[in-house]
């Protein structure tokens, strides 16, 4: 710590932070603490704004002052935090108290449990079609449900949405909770907004916990999780997963100064879903303006800009065409031989983060999740960062990361007769014939080049198939899943089932009654599919127990990389596991 410190450098200390009050000693800096957010927070226990971490540097510099003449002390309004001797001064002891309790947006996730509560709200209006501000004498509280009473969170500054393509019109829907209104800046660990997803399709309501942990092993950007409970004036919502928002600040986290690029989410629109294939007209054209349609609202767009999508010099969508055009080899001679060439290798790591890319393409293939870049595909983020050191120059060089979306679908959730479980590690196309047929695709089966073409690069295969044989011996296979959700037989007391069984039987009023919160499933059928894992068969869903989903995909997995290491032999990539977020290159 340096010797002194003046105001600007103490707020930036705090930035995207929360000090808990509750978490602070007895004593002189709780006093403070307690006196800077009744002056200039929203009456809540916590400090987070930049007013509060300023009317708290003046009740510091205040509290130095009352001490009388300290040696060395600065006279412009800073504070002295170490002695002549290098020793923390009283004031240097309260800031170091501080710092101690502060807490950022990985240990906001870290919590187990939220509980969210909106009151103030028109009455009976209990769901949000379009974007709804909220009123005046309405407000948002956000406690850590094992202490309620320290509300991390208090804001009348918000507003809030129902999301998703099908849980923004379910009988239990999800909400998009935005802090950001107005003028306002009334952030939650400098996030601007957060998820709250009702798991609708999941009657366990544990998949989107244990797929995201997965993710997480990975070592690829993906979005953190945890749980919440929520309610309306007093009305008992339910339990929802809390996602994190891909955003300006997830950028800024993964990315640092090149956080200012072009994020793209992947939907089903305008030209079709999100394939990533070569488009171009007739004479031979392929820039961006293939990959959207002439005078298209944005929220209609297969690729969606979801930032800088103002700006006329980098809203072209070139960055895109390149990408898939190096992705499709299109600038190479040869037929499908091309992708198995240094050039092709060459050329798509100048664009792409490919390790990045095929751990993903590694895990999700364990988790059986097909909403995504899959059998959809759509419901993923492609973020052009560019590159190091030029950072506002990613249209002339850009460099793109692959970003995984939406997790409701996986660990044995099935619409289509499809056991995902039995997906082949090299060919998922083949596994999505039912989707296509059902959901009358354009293709009969998905067409998917930033996994085939890629996989056909013997190098990337081999990269592929050795993370994936690191995920299955050290994060997925059923002993891991059991122990993790505590289910029966697992012999834990303490896993996700013993965590969300409460808020989740909250949910009903009997076993065997309809939810009053819509969600479809019955509390029996929760505590069946969440802690005895067995499977549920409801209209055209089927639904696997995760445990038993897991010990048939890692058991197939295991059989066929037996057969593939005869081509591709363990460890044969020489890459370390496990992975980590590659730096940019420059």
């Amino acid at each position: 710590m340096d010797r002194t410190i003046g105001k600007g450098t103490f707020r930036d200390a705090f930035k995207n932070q929360t000090v808990a009050i509750t978490a602070l000693p007895p004593g002189t800096v709780h006093r403070l603490a307690r006196q800077a957010n009744a002056t200039a927070g929203p009456a809540d226990a916590a400090l987070r704004t930049k007013a509060e971490f300023s009317a708290l540097y003046d009740l510091l510099l205040a509290e130095q002052a009352g001490q009388g003449d300290v040696p060395g002390a600065p006279t412009d309004g800073s504070l002295l935090l170490r002695d002549g001797d290098g020793r923390p001064t009283a004031i240097g002891r309260i800031v170091d108290e501080l710092l101690n309790a502060a807490q950022n947006k990985t240990e906001f996730f870290a919590q187990d449990m939220y509980q969210v509560k909106v009151t103030g709200w028109p009455p009976g209006v209990l769901t949000a079609d379009d974007v709804m501000v909220a009123p005046q004498g309405a407000r948002l509280t956000l406690a850590r449900a094992d202490a309620p009473d320290d509300t991390l969170l208090a804001t009348s500054s918000f507003s809030m949405v129902n999301s998703g393509n099908l849980t923004a019109h379910a009988p239990k829907r999800s909400w998009k909770i935005d802090f950001e209104v107005g003028d306002s800046e009334d952030r939650l660990y400098g996030m601007e907004r957060v998820n709250l997803k009702a798991m609708y399709n999941d009657p366990s309501q544990m998949r989107e916990a244990v797929a995201w942990r997965l993710l997480e092993r990975a070592g690829i950007p993906a979005a953190q999780h945890t749980y919440a409970t929520f309610s309306i004036n007093d009305r008992y919502m339910g339990l929802f997963s809390v996602i994190e928002q891909v955003d300006k600040k997830f950028l800024k986290d993964h990315f640092g100064k090149n956080s200012e690029g072009n994020l793209y989410k992947a939907y089903c629109g305008d030209v079709g879903c999100a394939t990533l294939e070569h488009r171009s007209t007739a004479d031979g054209s392929d820039t961006g303006r293939q990959y959207f349609t002439e005078g298209s609202a944005e929220d209609d767009r297969t690729y969606r800009l979801k930032t800088n999508e103002d700006n006329p010099a980098t809203s072209t969508y070139d960055d895109l065409a390149t990408l898939v055009r190096t992705v499709n080899g299109i600038q190479l001679p040869g037929g499908d031989g091309k992708f198995a060439t240094d050039a092709f290798r060459e050329s798509v790591e100048r664009v792409l983060n490919v390790p990045a890319f095929l751990r993903w393409a590694g895990a999700n293939v364990l988790l059986g999740s097909w909403d995504n870049y899959f059998a959809t595909p759509s419901n993923y983020y492609l973020y052009n960062s560019g590159r190091l050191g030029d950072a506002t120059g990613f249209m002339a060089r850009p460099y793109f990361t692959f970003i995984p979306w939406d997790y409701d679908n996986s660990s044995g959730i099935d619409f289509f007769s499809t056991p995902w479980q039995y997906t082949d590690l090299l060919d998922w196309p083949a596994m999505s014939r039912n989707y296509c047929r059902i959901t009358k695709a354009p293709h009969e089966t998905s067409h998917l080049p930033l996994f085939t073409n890629l996989l056909r690069h013997h190098d990337f295969c081999q990269y592929y198939l050795d993370h994936l044989e690191f995920l299955l011996d050290t994060e997925f296979g059923p002993e891991k899943v059991a122990e993790l959700i505590g289910a029966e037989g697992s012999g834990r007391t303490d896993g996700l089932w013993q965590l969300i069984s409460p808020a989740a039987y909250g949910e009903s009023t009997s076993p065997h009654g309809q939810p009053f919160t819509g969600r479809q499933f019955t509390n029996d059928e929760v505590y069946r599919a969440g802690f005895r894992q067995w499977e549920l068969s409801r209209g055209s869903q089927f639904t696997y127990g995760i445990f038993h989903y897991t010990r048939m995909r890692y058991d197939h997995a295991r059989q066929q990389l037996a057969e593939l290491r005869k081509t591709y032999p363990n460890g044969a990539s020489g890459a370390q596991f496990p992975g980590a977020m590659e730096v940019l290159p420059s």
